[in-house]
This record gives C-alpha cells, sequence and structure tokens, in this order.
C-alpha cells in the first residue's frame, strides 16, 4: 500500500496551477462566495466546452473545476477565465484562497457573511508571507442559516451564534474551541491564526499540512498563545445532522429555492448551461454552488417546482431527497485518474441500492479509485478503496484505514453488501 505521502503526489490545482489527470489538466475554478451569474455559468459552460472535454465537477469545497483541457488550450482558457474575472494574478494568490461561507448567504442566514468572506479572500492574497500556507488550508465561515456548513472539514471555522451577536471559532476536523470574536474581527482573527500555523509549524519534524497536523502534533496550545486565543477547550461537539441533501423545493421562510444535484458532482457542460437557463427562467439569474455537490437557484415560484423538477431530471440532475445516488460519494476513478483501476462511478450506481439499504439516511458509502480518498477525506460507514482492480472494504472509517476485508471484486463486493443487508 502507498503511504501517506507517496499519495499527497500531486497538488489541490487551481487554473493558474492545473494538475495532469488521465483525460487531460484539471482546471478549479475557485468561485468567490460560491455564487455565479447565470450568464457566467454559460460562459464557464462554453469554456468547458472549447477547451476542455466537456466535462466539469462540483468539489466538496463548492469549487467548479474543468477537466480534459490540453497544454495547448490552456492559455485560451485562462484569457477567457480572465475575461470573466474568474482568476487571481497569480497561482499563489489562487491558492491562498480557500475560503467557503454558507450557500445562501445574504439571503436567510442570522448574518450575512458575504462580506466578510470577499474581505477574508482579499486580505488572504495581499498578505503574501500566506502565501506559504499548504494548498489544503481553508478557512469556514457559517451564517448560522438552514444550510449548515458545520460538518464540512476545514482548519479554521467561525460559526455565528445569534444570541450573543458572535462567531465562535474552532480549529481542525473536531471542531476545537478556541473562544469567539465579533464580526468585524473574522478577518483580523484568520489572519493571526494562520500566522501562528506557519510559525508552529516551523518547529515540528515535518511541516504540518492541516491543522490536524498540529492537534495531533501537540503544537495547539502554541498555536492558541501565538495567534492570542484563549487556551484550547475540548473539542466542541454541536449538534451534527445528517450532511443535507438540498434538492428539489427548499423553502426557508419567504425565501423559496430549487436544488439540484449532479450524479458524484459530475456534469457535463451541457448540464451547467442547462443551469444557467433555469436561473435566468424560473429564478432571479443567480446560482449557489455548495459543498454537497449540488446547485441551489434562489427565488424561483413554488408552483414552478415540479417544472423544474422535470426540466433537471432530464438533463440528468438529482432531485428527490429519496435518490439513492445522495448516499454514495465516489471520485472520478478510470480512466479519469492516473492511479484509477477500477470504474468507480460505474460501481457506485451498482452498489447505491445496497448501500442505502444498510445505512438510509445521509452518507453511506464512498467508492474510492485509490487510498487518497479524494471524493471524502474522512470517515464513512461504508469505504470501498480500490487497488489493481478489486477493492478493500473499510468499516466506519476512511480510505485510508485498515480494510476489514480484501481484494474484493465488485460481485464479491455486492454479496458482502447484500449479506450485510440480511442480518
Amino acid at each position: 500500500m502507498l503511504t501517506r505521502a507517496e499519495l499527497r503526489k500531486g497538488w489541490c490545482p487551481g487554473a493558474r496551477a492545473p494538475m495532469q489527470a488521465r483525460d487531460g489538466l484539471i482546471a478549479r475554478l475557485r468561485i468567490s462566495g460560491a455564487c455565479l451569474s447565470s450568464e457566467t455559468a454559460r460562459a464557464i459552460a462554453g469554456a468547458a466546452n472549447r477547451f476542455g472535454n466537456g466535462q466539469c465537477e462540483l468539489t466538496s469545497r463548492a469549487n467548479l473545476q474543468l477537466r480534459g483541457v490540453t497544454p495547448e488550450r490552456l492559455p485560451d482558457l485562462l484569457a477567457e477565465l480572465d475575461r470573466l474575472g474568474l482568476i487571481d494574478a497569480d497561482a499563489a494568490a489562487e491558492a491562498v484562497r480557500n475560503v467557503m461561507i454558507s450557500p445562501l448567504a445574504g439571503l436567510c442566514g442570522r448574518a450575512d457573511v458575504t462580506p466578510i468572506g470577499a474581505a477574508l479572500e482579499a486580505a488572504l492574497i495581499d498578505a503574501t508571507d500566506l502565501h506559504s500556507l499548504p494548498g489544503k488550508f481553508g478557512f469556514l465561515i457559517d451564517d448560522g442559516g438552514p444550510l449548515s456548513l458545520w460538518d464540512e472539514i476545514t482548519d479554521v471555522r467561525f460559526a455565528f451564534d445569534q444570541p450573543r451577536g458572535k462567531f465562535d471559532i474552532a480549529l481542525g476536523v473536531d471542531a476545537i474551541a478556541i473562544g469567539s470574536c465579533a464580526p468585524e474581527e473574522i478577518v483580523a482573527v484568520a489572519l493571526r491564526i494562520a500566522r501562528a500555523f506557519l510559525a508552529v509549524g516551523e518547529a515540528m519534524p515535518e511541516p504540518p499540512r492541516r491543522m490536524t497536523d498540529v492537534i495531533f502534533g501537540g503544537g495547539l496550545a502554541a498555536l492558541a498563545a501565538a495567534a492570542g486565543r484563549p487556551a484550547p477547550q475540548q473539542e466542541w461537539a454541536p449538534p451534527r445532522p445528517a450532511p443535507p441533501a438540498p434538492v428539489g423545493l427548499l423553502r426557508f421562510g419567504d425565501l423559496s429555492c430549487f436544488g439540484a444535484a449532479a450524479p458524484f458532482g459530475r456534469l457535463s457542460a451541457n448540464m451547467l448551461a442547462a443551469v444557467a437557463g433555469a436561473a435566468q427562467t424560473h429564478g432571479r439569474g443567480e446560482i449557489r454552488l455548495t459543498p454537497w455537490r449540488a446547485v441551489i437557484l434562489p427565488g424561483v415560484a413554488p408552483q414552478e417546482a415540479d417544472a423544474l423538477a422535470e426540466y433537471f431530471h432530464a438533463a440528468g440532475f438529482i432531485v428527490s431527497p429519496d435518490d439513492k445516488r445522495l448516499g454514495v460519494a465516489a471520485c472520478g476513478g478510470a480512466p479519469a485518474c492516473a492511479r484509477g483501476t477500477t470504474p468507480t462511478h460505474a460501481d457506485a450506481l451498482a452498489l447505491a441500492p445496497l448501500a442505502g439499504q444498510l445505512f438510509p439516511t445521509g452518507l453511506a458509502l464512498h467508492v474510492s479509485g485509490c487510498a487518497k480518498g479524494c471524493a471524502r477525506p474522512r470517515r464513512a460507514p461504508l469505504t470501498l478503496v480500490a487497488h489493481d482492480g478489486l477493492y478493500d472494504l473499510v468499516l466506519d472509517g476512511s480510505a485510508f484505514d485498515a480494510p476489514s476485508s480484501r481484494n474484493l471484486s465488485l460481485t464479491a463486493a455486492r454479496n458482502l453488501l447484500h449479506a450485510m443487508a440480511s442480518t
């Protein structure tokens, strides 16, 4: 089995620094505020067809990436993205701008975090000393609204607490609490924490890639002190409902939205163009991206929900919260990824009904093309990890954890899940 260091080959792609896959370059667009106009979405769809292989992906950080770009077409793609205002001046500025905010920010949350997110992005770009942050190091700002981001993986999170009018601050996957701050303090606090992370990391035997590395490495207290924050508290575990599936008609008070999910995050350029058309015709010309690999159209008329469901279903989207595909995560696998040896999407489709029987609520199964676990870098009830055309099964763990069963064909994996569901 490959070591963690070997699995780290590659990087988080951007547009300025795309990553090579088996099907071409992957160019990731960090969409500020995870909000697109219908005109911009339509232009991106056109670029995906002209400069890539016509395939796009919604990522778990509410970004949008284009696949199959060739080196020869990359300059033209960058020129188009620059015209659309979607890329940064250089790769370093692009890489540091990892800020995720609530999908419906400014529409129905308890605090409008849109300007805060934009200010933090701008501050990170200006703070050139922070351009050495690891590529995956990220920030999250949750507005306390109905579509909570609290369970999403990040390094530094700010969650609004309405009674106090402040944002609680927590670090790492386990959300270690280090006090709170006022809304106007978020940018300064975030920069101090990031600088403390780099400073503490310099003294560690191996430079940390995520906040969790500092926590497990015993540097949390020093980091908090360097950032001027209160001493870390025990793990803060607020209620964590099953990951939402924002599909179909969504009603939040007076606001009506429609959500549609791309199966396993993959959508064609034509599907993206269909989203743009629906946003223009049935919404307010605005598209919100989510970390759940779904898009949301705000401001739709509730009486048009059935027509929208039929439209998005015909375009290839998931529109029912009962769809078993929502309970499965899968990376591109073969043939898209150089490490892939199994057709993960097809295998995930075959196993989705059985996984849904075993775990009817939330995500049940992660089908990973290798131990890197790109589609879900965290625990899942069932995780199948591919190697050499076969799968290892991990129970209640991640793609890098020790398996309970090894070297399963798809048929053997299906039979094993069937046996588990029958007991």
